[in-house]
């Protein structure tokens, strides 16, 4: 296999009609047709410093993956195999970068094979509901047998996510899984109950938001059984020490803490320069970070399937403050607090971006104090926006946030946020709906929002946010290409870590407030709300009898604190 291929290609893939799959600042993985087969050639690129001290201690990523390969071989571990790596670091021109140093692996290529999670996410629309339901069984044994087999052979996969795992197919209707990134393995020890643990919550991320809490015990109780049959047969076979329910409790727990280290690592992407994000300084002062690219894009977002580069940015803000030009835009709200217009972006390429650029303003001499001392406005939502985003709570995108600076004072900041074309928020959706649509459809659309304002909200509270200003006119609803709720208006969120009782309550009760000014929703409806978001395990069924009550009581206290606030407002500032 080696002598396929001229000495040169190792050093130029590119030039030698390889096709690049995967490259970060880390890594390039390239797919390479050798002798009438596929390989796939790894290059590990070096940092300074740190990859000079680890390979003194014999350490180093491929390395690693090789030897994992090997180790996972001689278990019988279904596994993507080794087949050569260099000695040593060596310098090549892997990405067009002349003298770089690194490392290369080659790993076989199997085909026809798919990532995990792509493989579900397209059963999940097999318009065949029983084949569906037969191919979603069978992954769910072959998983459940793969890290089983893995647990008891003494292998612990510690990057096991749904795309580090291939389904192939072997026959129609017939797969198999295999492990893949074998880098990051721990190997040739007893994986213990909390490594365990802490394996399956690595794999629940991704499961949790794409499956069923159905499917995701059925592959428990699937995995436990698999342990105990493989438990006499394997070298580092032993019983686990956790029955299906304190398993359950304990990855639900270990899921949570994953879930949030995750979420923190993602968020301090959004401060440096890299991959995804820019720091970008402008003219007058100001200066900011931008959005380069998404890695995950969403089809509610057409910001999410770009990349901008930091010299787009400068362009489009040479001045910032021409946007909130008269002649410019549109402009969406114009109070005391704050400056919203509506703009259009020219992209690179053919196209236009529409956002909303947000400029808070100071009312008086206090605000105007710790706007200058302390985290711009403009910030703390840009940063809690990609908080959301990086926690699965939909909210509309931060694009960019620009502050203009006198030394460390803030002296004023933008924001700017994509806007999606034709969406609404909650209270004018409805408000529109109610006026044009039959009575039957009318009805229709009702039972269509009720779980997902349900959901919407119940997630915002599971990932740990409280929200101190939740009202319809804070959510926006886009219905293309499906009916979606977002978060706006981020300046009311914070993350708590686990909301209290009384703040999931406050932010119940303005919600419900909200609602009951839309005319055509009913006191019905207002209740059927109540019942779906209180209905979840340990509560009683009846629960929304006793918190009827409460609410209705809570929300008309909130009426007259609002309608005091909005009077105080008229007076001083002519306006609410």
């Amino acid at each position: 296999m080696l002598s396929e291929a001229p000495p040169e290609s190792w050093a130029r893939p590119a030039e030698s009609g390889w096709e690049l799959i995967k490259h970060n600042a880390r890594r390039e993985v390239w797919r390479a047709p050798l002798g009438g087969r596929v390989y796939y050639v790894k290059y590990y690129f070096a940092r300074p410093w740190r990859d000079a001290l680890n390979a003194l201690v014999g350490r180093s990523a491929h390395r690693a993956e090789w030897t994992s390969g090997l180790y996972a071989a001689r278990a019988r571990l279904p596994a993507v195999s080794a087949i050569a790596c260099t000695p040593r670091l060596q310098r090549m021109e892997a990405s067009g970068q002349p003298g770089r140093w690194c490392a290369v692996l080659v790993t076989e290529g199997i085909e026809p094979v798919r990532p995990l999670s792509d493989f579900w996410l397209e059963l999940m629309t097999d318009e065949d509901v029983g084949r569906c339901r037969r191919d979603v069984h069978q992954i769910i044994e072959r998983l459940a047998e793969l890290i089983a087999r893995a647990h008891q052979s003494g292998f612990e996969h510690r990057d096991m996510h749904a795309a580090n795992i291939l389904v192939q197919t072997v026959a129609p209707g017939r797969y198999q899984t295999l492990f893949v990134d074998l880098q990051s393995a721990r190997r040739g020890r007893y994986v213990d109950d909390g490594a365990v643990v802490r394996n399956l919550a690595q794999l629940n991320q991704w499961f949790r938001k794409h499956s069923t809490t159905g499917d995701r015990l059925r592959f428990l109780r699937a995995y436990l059984r698999r342990r105990d049959e493989l438990e006499p047969v394997c070298d580092f076979g032993r019983r686990l020490g956790l029955d299906f329910g304190r398993l359950v409790r304990a990855l639900a727990r270990a899921a949570r803490d994953h879930a949030g280290r995750l979420g923190v690592r993602r968020d301090h992407r959004t401060g440096r320069d890299g991959r995804y994000f820019a720091r970008v300084r402008l003219s007058e002062g100001w200066r900011g970070a931008a959005m380069r690219t998404c890695k995950h894009p969403s089809p509610h977002s057409a910001a999410s399937q770009l990349t901008l580069s930091r010299e787009w940015w400068q362009s489009q803000f040479a001045r910032p403050l021409q946007w909130f030009d008269p002649s410019v835009g549109e402009s969406c709200k114009n109070s005391h607090s704050a400056q919203v217009r509506r703009a259009v972006l020219d992209l690179p390429e053919a196209g236009q971006l529409p956002v909303i650029i947000k400029r808070p303003l100071a009312r008086n001499w206090q605000r105007r104090l710790v706007q200058l001392l302390t985290i711009s406005r403009s910030r703390r939502a840009w940063s809690r926006g990609y908080a959301l985003l990086n926690r699965d709570v939909p909210t509309a995108r931060p694009l960019a946030v620009f502050e203009r600076r006198w030394g460390p004072f803030v002296l004023d900041s933008l924001l700017v946020t994509e806007a999606l074309p034709g969406a609404l928020d909650l209270e004018q959706f409805l408000r529109r709906a109610r006026a044009e649509r039959t009575p039957t459809e009318w009805q229709a659309l009702k039972r269509a929002l009720l779980p997902l304002l349900v959901a919407h909200l119940r997630r915002l509270h599971e990932r740990g946010f409280a929200h101190r200003d939740c009202k319809a006119g804070n959510i926006l609803v886009a219905e293309r290409p499906a009916l979606k709720l977002l978060w706006i208006d981020l300046d009311g969120i914070r993350f708590v870590g686990r909301p209290t009782q009384h703040q999931q309550w406050r932010a119940l009760v303005r919600l419900h407030l909200s609602l009951a000014e839309v005319p055509g929703l009913t006191r019905t409806d207002r209740v059927r709300f109540l019942q779906s978001y209180l209905a979840h395990f340990g509560v009683a069924r009846d629960a929304w009898r006793r918190a009827w009550p409460a609410l209705s009581s809570a929300a008309s206290a909130k009426q007259r604190t609002l309608a005091a606030r909005r009077a105080w407002k008229l007076k001083h500032y002519g306006r609410i």
